[in-house]
């Protein structure tokens, strides 16, 4: 027979591609883990990497594979991957939590900056409405001190005094212009007195305005006897000065009449209103 020499098989080829895909991918998924904008795509790779890991050492164990150290470093840069993934994950929402929490807060301080902001218009506001009513209560008592009766007084805020005297007959000398038939004449007697410290200009205040019943100016009656008045100058503080002056009231209009005071340096006018007498 003849003699064939044996044919000898070849040796099988490890199977070491599972550890190297086991690495590289465990290499992609740790690197993307460190990048600020790729982080969140690190599982897939580094899970990747983890699973054809483990099965890469399987085969290692069977002797199908060769490269344990590929394979355990692909497994262990998996491992890797995730933890880092999953501590940028937390990482990131805290961040984005802290954002969320610091953006509230900021909001929260601008609203209660916005109210108090509010309240505080409102109460000046409200302050303001308090003052300019307490300022037109003021004058508007103001204007009711200054319509007095006959022989009251008013002081005006430089501290001039002024009162008139209930109004008397006044008989005319035979020099006064001719008075109006059935007239009453009255003489209109007014006293001002410096009550403040400071020196009172009385420019402007000589001569007071009488009106009858009607509203209607009053003649001013003039003689020759010296007893008429005006004011004129000034006060220094304490001193006093008396006006006094005649005026022919309509007998049919006599009663109430008015006299008004006017200080020229205040501009406020005083009435005295009240029956002839």
């Amino acid at each position: 027979m003849p003699y064939w020499p044996p044919y000898l098989l070849p040796a099988p080829q490890p199977r070491n591609g599972l550890g190297i895909a086991a690495m590289v991918l465990g290499i992609v998924g740790t690197v993307f883990g460190l990048t600020v904008i790729l982080f969140w795509l690190s599982w897939l790779p580094a899970l990747l990497a983890l699973v054809l890991g483990l099965v890469a050492l399987r085969q290692v164990r069977k002797g199908v594979a060769a490269n344990r150290g590929v394979a355990l470093a692909g497994v262990i840069l998996g491992v890797a991957g995730l933890l880092v993934s999953v501590g940028g994950g937390v990482f990131v929402v805290s961040r984005v939590q802290a954002a969320h929490d610091k953006q509230r807060a900021d909001e929260n301080a601008a609203r209660a900056r916005a109210e108090a902001a509010v309240a505080a218009a409102e109460e000046r506001a409200a302050k303001e409405k308090e003052r300019i009513e307490a300022e037109r209560e003021k004058a508007a008592a103001d204007e009711r001190a200054r319509h007095l009766s006959f022989g009251q007084s008013y002081t005006y805020p430089n501290g001039l005094k002024v009162t008139m005297a209930a109004p008397e007959p006044y008989v005319p000398s035979e020099t006064v212009f001719e008075a109006p038939k059935h007239a009453k004449i009255v003489q209109v007697r007014i006293t001002v007195v410096n009550t403040g410290s400071t020196e009172v200009s009385l420019y402007g205040s000589g001569m007071p305005g009488v009106r009858d019943s009607q509203g209607n100016p009053v003649l001013l009656l003039i003689d020759g006897s010296g007893r008429m008045k005006l004011l004129s100058g000034s006060l220094a503080p304490g001193q006093q000065a008396t006006s006094l002056t005649a005026y022919a009231l309509p007998d049919t209009a006599a009663d109430p009449f008015s006299v008004t005071f006017t200080h020229g340096s205040v501009l406020k006018q005083v009435v005295w209103s009240g029956p002839a007498g």
